[in-house]
């Protein structure tokens, strides 16, 4: 007896705004609809989780490398959905001076 198995990709579109909590909101029924249709693998757009109004409005919403809002939704979903998530580009603070970059993290 021979099984396969269908891979596929969800590409999903979304329109951010600059509450982090809505945004997340948003996200997650795209991905539980990605999972449903057979999604393996969902990738997110850039910024997917903030779109400020400002280019210093990231400063206050930046995740240190590991742990945060943004970087614990997208494990606990990738995990609960049994589905690679590639988050776009998220916040991340890259020095001690506040500095936040736009960052994809493996």
């Amino acid at each position: 007896m021979a099984s396969s198995t269908v891979n596929s990709i969800a590409a999903i579109q979304m329109t951010s705004g600059p509450d982090v909590a809505a945004n997340l909101e948003q996200a997650q029924p795209l991905l539980e609809d990605a999972a449903r249709a057979g999604a393996r693998l969902a990738v997110l757009p850039e910024n997917f989780a903030f779109m400020g109004l400002r280019d210093a409005d990231k400063r206050a919403i930046g995740e240190s490398e590991g742990s945060g809002p943004i970087q614990e939704f997208l494990a606990t979903t990738a995990g609960r959905l049994r589905m690679w998530i590639v988050g776009g580009t998220i916040p991340l603070r890259v020095g001690d001076d506040g500095r936040v970059a736009a960052a994809t993290l493996d």
